[in-house]
């Protein structure tokens, strides 16, 4: 989350090693006081779901401060974008508290997080608090805070409680009264399903110790964890980690060497520039049964959609680094959130938008002939072609082939007309083709597929084919080419069921 890029991973790196050597020596040595037996960690997660979500800051606060204290709290943003969650498919949240707010409020803080859990709770969603971050500006303080700086990732992050308060002894008390009230008023409370007690630990290993002891002396029911330096006071261990696959496997051989110790979950992941993508990851964390959060739901203040390092009027990249969708809802990647929902159950099927010829005969224009070099644009003259049924190919019983007009030559261009009643928000094809296919949708090319496959099957098209769909009238322009053996062509479009 560090936007010190190069410090950040340094730091990681050599807090990560210290971690696992005080949890390797930890666990030879027979675990600290208060920590949850090896059997009663298992056990809990045993009891879990597969955790996935995301770290959620709501996008109309630029960091923890504004989004917990009175004059900033936004529910009606909160349902909205916890909605999302849920069609997503997520099950829980990570949500970040900041100290001051609690200084300055109280009662507030805590009315406010109940009103959080209850909205979170409506849409099957758990949170996981964190209380304690060493992370960005070190001095937090309540009130107005700062506007986001233009092109800059993440601006406007505060630290908590606060370098001064962290390094000074006299603070500690009312840190202690901190934890202490919060982790007791919802530590029986099953809509919070894990305690984060410090975000990525740098400064104060002292303070690390005595937030897990005041916690534990609240006596929670839930699971405690921390990373990095707290790694040998978790209940649960947890790592970070923004990388490729490759890293992934890395922090966890790092974090248990043996990999027989305790649960560990991914608490903050998810950077497209850096390989961490929602399609190769989520299916890893699933197989493996690793709770996983990643970062960011709605791009909003925090601008964590710009890369670490950014700098003031900095362009919007593309692709984000973080978060996934904007602040209409709509998805940065239409891909990824379908990615998201196979691997979390809520993917639906894409529904039919325009039909092949598998149960009915549907007419195209074609030839035989090589046409000119526009035949798949809209305004391309095809009077000279011929109208017939598909799909097109020969027939092959064996794997349900039954074309409707014989096509035994090497190559046959397609065109088919037809009307939209609106723009599709995502497509895709559906196809049973053999050999080499082209399909170009109002003149832009949707996909290239080689060989062949035996059945209908779906393929995703280019974003600015997918652009291309409008309402009214479309064209639809095919090329197939065959080599050897059988041939087979028939070609429809199908739109996002959800």
């Amino acid at each position: 989350m560090n936007n010190m890029t190069v410090i950040r991973v340094a730091a990681a790196a050599v807090l990560v090693a210290m971690a696992a050597g005080l949890a390797r020596a930890a666990e030879d040595a027979g675990d600290l006081p208060g920590r949850w037996p090896r059997q009663t960690a298992w056990e809990w997660y045993a009891r879990q779901p597969w955790l996935v979500g995301c770290n959620y800051v709501p996008s109309t606060a630029v960091n923890d401060v504004e989004m917990w204290q009175k004059e900033t709290f936004d529910p009606e943003t909160i349902d909205r974008e916890l909605g999302w969650a849920e069609d997503l498919g997520f099950n829980t949240v990570r949500v970040f508290l900041n100290y001051v707010v609690w200084e300055a409020d109280a009662e507030g803080l805590k009315q406010r997080m109940t009103k959080f859990l209850e909205i979170a709770d409506r849409h099957g969603i758990r949170t996981m608090f964190i209380l304690f971050d060493d992370c960005f500006k070190p001095e937090p303080k309540v009130g107005k805070q700062d506007a986001p700086v233009p092109g800059v990732h993440n601006s406007q992050w505060v630290q908590s409680p606060g370098a001064h308060r962290r390094d000074n002894a006299d603070h500690w008390p009312m840190l202690e009264k901190y934890v202490k009230t919060i982790v007791g008023a919802f530590g029986q409370d099953k809509r919070v399903v894990l305690w984060d007690l410090y975000n990525e630990p740098t400064k104060s290993r002292p303070l690390v110790e005595a937030a897990f002891k005041w916690a534990r002396e609240a006596k929670p029911s839930q699971p405690l964890t921390s990373c990095w330096l707290g790694a040998d006071y978790s209940d649960i261990l947890s790592f970070h980690c923004y990388g490729d696959l490759a890293a992934v496997r890395a922090e966890i051989d790092k974090l248990m060497p043996n990999r027989c110790g305790r649960p560990y979950v991914c608490t903050e992941w998810m950077a497209r520039r850096g390989g961490s993508r929602f399609e190769t990851h989520l299916p890893y964390f699933k197989l493996q049964n690793i709770g996983c959060w990643s970062w960011g739901l709605v791009a909003g203040r925090t601008q964590t959609f710009f890369p670490w390092g950014s700098k003031p009027g900095d362009p919007e990249p593309d692709p984000w680094f973080h978060d996934i969708l904007r602040k209409d809802g709509q998805p940065h990647i239409y891909e990824e959130v379908r990615a998201i929902k196979a691997a979390t159950g809520r993917l639906a099927p894409r529904q039919v938008l325009v039909p092949t010829a598998e149960k009915a005969a549907l007419t195209w224009r074609y030839t035989i002939e090589k046409p000119g070099d526009e035949w798949f644009k809209s305004a391309f003259d095809d009077s000279g072609w011929r109208d017939a049924p598909a799909p097109f190919g020969t027939p092959d019983a064996r794997i349900g082939r039954a074309p409707r007009t014989l096509w035994s030559s090497e190559d046959i261009w397609l065109r088919r007309e037809f009307e939209l009643s609106g723009s599709p928000r995502d497509a895709a094809l559906l196809m049973h083709h053999d050999e080499d296919t082209e399909v170009y949708i109002n003149g832009v090319l949707a996909t290239s597929v080689p060989a062949y496959n035996a059945a209908y099957e779906e393929f995703e098209i280019t974003p600015e084919a997918r652009a291309a769909l409008h309402q009214g009238k479309n064209l639809l322009a095919v090329h197939c080419r065959q080599t050897v053996g059988g041939q087979y062509i028939d070609v429809g479009i199908l739109s996002d069921g959800n």
